[in-house]
Order: C-alpha cells, then structure tokens, then sequence
C-alpha cells in the first residue's frame, strides 16, 4: 500500500473517529500552577473552545507576580466546588506549597507539606467517581535567574549554585575527577553556607512530597499523574532526583504514572488526556521531521531527544505512536538543521525559505490536502516560532488549515500543548478553532520571533534597569506592543485587528498575553495613539500659546512700567525748574 493511499486510509478513520466526537457538557474542575496565561487563561480558553465548562479558583488565590498563592483558601474553594465536578485536574504545586514559584521560595514545615498531600487522598475518597488527574514538578535548577522566582539569593549566587549542583550530579555518577572535585570544593566556598542550605534543604522536602505523590498513585488516588521537570539539563540538581524519582517510581504503568520535561504544558495536557478517556479514544500520533537533527535534537533547557520526549507525552495524553501511515493526528515537529536549538530572537530567525523548510512544508500540505490533521510543534527556536517556516505556511495559505500551531518557550511546553491542542481542536466549532490558532500565531510568531527584538530595543532607549525581569513597566512599551500585534494580525492573519489585544501580564517583556474575541470589541491601539498625540499637540499648543500670552503681557507691562517712570520722571524734574525772570 503507497504512503498517500494510507495516508488517505488514516484520514478516513480519523473522520469516524474524531470528526463524530461531540464533547458533552461536562465540567472541569481546574487547579492551574499559577496565573500565567500559559497556565491559566490559553489552557481554559482551549478547554473551553472543546465544548467543557472549566471551573477555577478566584484569581486572587491564584499564585500571581507579586503575591503567593492561597494554598489553604484554595482547598476550601475545592471542597465547596468539588461536587460540581465531572473531573478534577490539580496543580499539586498550588495545592501543596501555593504555586509553581511558592514550590521554589517556601519556608512551609515538612508535616504541612505532607498533611496537605494526605489531602487529595480524601479528596477522592469523598469522590471516588470523579477522576484525578494531577500534576507537579521536580524544582528546577536554573543555571541564573531573576524577578523574583527564586530566592532573593538567587540573583547573585544562583549561577555558582548551579555549578555546584552540576558537578555533584556527576559525583554522584560516579565521574568526578580530581580536579573537578577540588572545583566543587572551591565553589562551595563562595556560597555562604546558611544559602546553600536553604536551598538544598527545600529540595529535600520537595523530593518528599515528590514520593509521597507516587505513592498516592500507587493507591490509585490519581487517574493519572504527570511529574514534570521544569527548566532542567543533563547535568543538574534536578537530573539528580529525577534519576531517583524514576527508581522509586518504579512498577508504575505508563497509563498511570509519567516524568518528563516542562511543566507549563501539564494542565492542558492533562484535560486532553481527560478528554480521551471520557470519550473512550486511543488516537494514534505520527511523527514527522525536516532534514537535521530531528528526534536526536536535545532542546535547550531539557536533559533528553526530542523523540523521548514527544513518546512520553503521547503516553501521558493516552495515545500511541505509530509509523504504518494511518495516524489520527500527524505532528509535524519543525527541528533545525543541527542539534541544538537557537533563540528565536536571534539575527539569524528571519524568512528565507531554504530547500529542506520547502520539503517539509511539502509534506505537512500532502497531509492536509489528504484530510490527515496535522498539529505543528514548531521547535527549532526555543522562546517563539522558527521565521522562515511560519512564513512558509503564510505564503502558502496553510495558517488555519493545520489542526494546531505551537512554537514557544521550551520544547516540551511546545510538543505538550500541539499534542493537546490537536486532540482537542479536532471537536471545536469553526470560529474557537480560528481562535486558538490566532492566539499562538500573535503569541509565539508575531510578538515573541519577531516583535519582542522591537521592545527590547525600545526598552534601552527609554530607561535603564533590567525589566525584562524585574522592575516596573513602562506603559509605552506596552502600548507600543498591542499596536504591533494588532497591525500583524491585520497584515498576516487577515483578522479584524479590533478582535485582538495584547498585554504582559507579569510585566515581564519575555511573555505576552493574546486575548482573541468574536466580535471586533478590542479598542484600535493605532487610533489611541493618534488619539494621545493629538491631545498631546493639542496640549503643547496650548501650553505655548499660554507661555506666549504671558510673556507679550508681562513685555506689555514692562513697557508700560518704562513709559510711565520716563512721563514721572520728566514731570518731576519740570516741577523743581525755578522759573527765571529777566529783569
């Protein structure tokens, strides 16, 4: 059988498998690991396209920038809401310690880390029928990092404390040499002793709570339980307890039970695992590449291929791979020429298609032209799409016809969310599917590969600390990005640009908020700034207008002054003439 008629075959199948599929008005009841788009509003707004009431908590309980999250006011809200649920997915990150970050910073005892574990076993022993899905992580062990999402410490002594880490992982390999063994001892000495403890005394508990998890999946607690590594590398603290995690972990079955890299992704990936198993689906996934590195790419920030990690998430989304060319969903995973991933605001990402993008971008319109949906991991560049394939699927009018399109952060938050976003896109109405599409477009290629280099040279022009980061943001910087969101997505999505608006909701110049509305509500950025230079014309006009005015008075009063003091003077002097007379 040839490869397009099985192709063909394939996109049959997924016709009586998906295209039937109608999700029924089941609600969810979400925990998110914090209040990030990414986490929160993307995940629900993509639920919620796929036809599921999604349930949160209230966004000031929600660990946020500037403040923790409400571990305890949260459990209360999950008990009051738990009854309203069809199925739970839980941020055990909020749930245990408050947040993704609080995992990072807590000064919590160990007993109240472990009494509220304890807590989700009665939370399903009071509802054994609605199904768990939960999902933490291993703290991460940043080579550097800043803005408050690590100990204050951090800033200054986090890069050392990633070296230490490092070489321990390796000392505790077995590969230590000599020399590295006297640098370890070196770097530990310019650490002060009370940081080093901190940190890796909150590591310890997490690693509890981590196996205290595993057991809870043992129990059966979880219908599924996604552990994941956030922002890790093969050598680092993180590598370390995973390496132990996975021996504890042992005996678990991959439908139960799965550890793999990222973490941003892991709420939406588990309510499209949800969505398989409430609808009885085993969808298929074949993977294809360009010419390069492929599935033996290992991205930055991650510890293993590509190919490992995008066979871990089709487990955790309850699928399988296949390569007999009959897959319900093809994910066309865009790596680069070598093995390494670049940074997607370098010089070097912008469009010139080059004969391999032209190939594979002949292989994803085979695909949809043969009915095969097609969800795009597009990996190539870490932190936003890769210019010269985007615009590849531009110029041939492929935008809207792929099932989903994600190319942001790292790999695995990438692979995760189009694996997700293509099992459930395949049940959205026409115009949430457009949406979704929309809002990664403008997130991940408009402003992350292409407008972001734009703000950060704003940024140096008008002021000088770092807040990319930290720091308070400038309101022109953000002004400045929604206009040139909406102007892309007039320009390149053919989109009323009054349905979109943009905003960074951490203030941080690294990540955006898309909102994509229905109807064209959004207010028109270039028509407010036309708008505030006209007031601002105005304002000066007047203002000089009233600087003129006054000084023409006061010359007019000087003058005036001048004039009388000369009419006095002569007065004055006429006044004490003695008259002569001639006798």
């Amino acid at each position: 059988m040839s490869k397009r008629f099985s192709w063909f075959a394939g996109a049959l199948a997924a016709a009586v498998l998906w295209g039937t599929s109608q999700v029924s008005a089941a609600t969810i009841l979400f925990v998110p690991q914090d209040n990030r788009p990414v986490s929160l509003s993307y995940t629900v707004d993509t639920a919620e396209g796929a036809g599921y009431t999604v349930i949160t908590p209230p966004d000031y309980l929600v660990s946020g920038k500037n403040y923790r999250g409400e571990a305890d006011k949260i459990w209360q809200w999950v008990d009051e809401n738990a009854a309203r649920a069809d199925v739970m997915v839980l941020s055990t990150d909020t749930l245990i310690y408050g947040g993704l970050v609080d995992s990072r910073k807590h000064n919590l005892s160990l007993n109240m880390l472990l009494n509220r574990t304890k807590q989700i076993g009665s939370l399903h022993e009071k509802y054994p029928n609605v199904p768990i899905y939960a999902f933490g992580t291993v703290m991460r062990s940043p080579r550097a990092s800043g803005g408050g999402v690590e100990p204050s410490y951090y800033d200054e002594y986090g890069p050392t404390i990633f070296q230490i880490a490092a070489l321990q992982d390796k000392l505790d390999a077995g590969n230590l040499n000599q020399e590295e063994q006297a640098s370890l001892v070196q770097l530990q000495s310019t650490v002060p002793i009370e940081y080093l403890q901190d940190w890796f005394n909150r590591r310890q508990k997490n690693m509890t709570v981590n196996r205290a998890l595993i057991d809870e999946t043992r129990k059966g607690v979880f219908k599924y339980f996604a552990l994941g590594h956030d922002d890790t590398s093969t050598l680092s603290q993180s590598a370390l307890e995973s390496r132990y995690l996975k021996l504890y972990s042992k005996g678990l079955k991959v439908d139960q039970y799965g550890s793999f890299p990222g973490a941003d992704q892991l709420g939406l990936l588990l309510i499209a695992r949800a969505h398989v198993d409430r609808n009885h689906l085993k969808p298929s996934f074949e993977v294809i590449y360009p010419l390069g590195g492929a599935g033996e790419t290992v991205p930055h920030y991650e510890d293993q291929s590509v190919a490992k990690t995008i066979a871990e998430h089709v487990e955790a989304v309850g699928g399988t791979m296949t390569t007999n060319g009959k897959p319900d969903i093809l994910l066309a995973v865009n790596t680069p020429l070598g093995k390494v991933t670049g940074e997607s605001e370098a010089f070097e990402n912008f469009p010139m298609i080059s004969a391999s993008t032209n190939a594979f971008l002949d292989k994803v319109e085979t695909a949809i032209n043969q009915q095969v949906p097609v969800s795009v991991a597009d990996i190539s560049y870490s932190n936003g799409a890769d210019n010269t394939f985007v615009y590849g699927l531009y110029k041939r009018g492929l935008l809207y016809k792929v099932e989903s399109y994600n190319g942001w952060n790292t790999a695995s938050n990438t692979v995760g969310y189009a694996i997700a976003q293509g099992v459930l896109g395949k049940v959205m109405p026409e115009q949430k599917h457009h949406n979704m599409l929309t809002q990664q477009y403008l997130d991940n290629w408009a402003y992350q590969a292409n407008i972001r280099k734009d703000i950060y040279r704003m940024q140096d022009s008008i002021r000088t600390d770092n807040v990319r980061y930290t720091g308070t943001l400038n309101e022109k910087l953000e002004a400045y990005m929604g206009e040139r969101v909406q102007d892309f997505a007039e320009k390149y999505l053919q989109i009323d640009p009054r349905t979109v608006s943009a905003r960074f909701p951490w203030g941080r110049l690294f990540e955006t908020d898309i909102t994509v509305y229905d109807q064209p509500i959004a207010p028109l950025q270039k028509e407010l700034r036309l708008q505030r230079e006209a007031e601002a014309r105005a304002k000066a006009e007047a203002e000089a207008k009233a600087k003129a005015e006054a000084e023409a008075k006061a010359k007019a009063a000087a003058n005036g002054g001048a004039v009388a003091t000369t009419a006095n003077g002569a007065s004055g002097a006429m006044s004490t003439v003695v008259p002569v007379t001639k006798e």
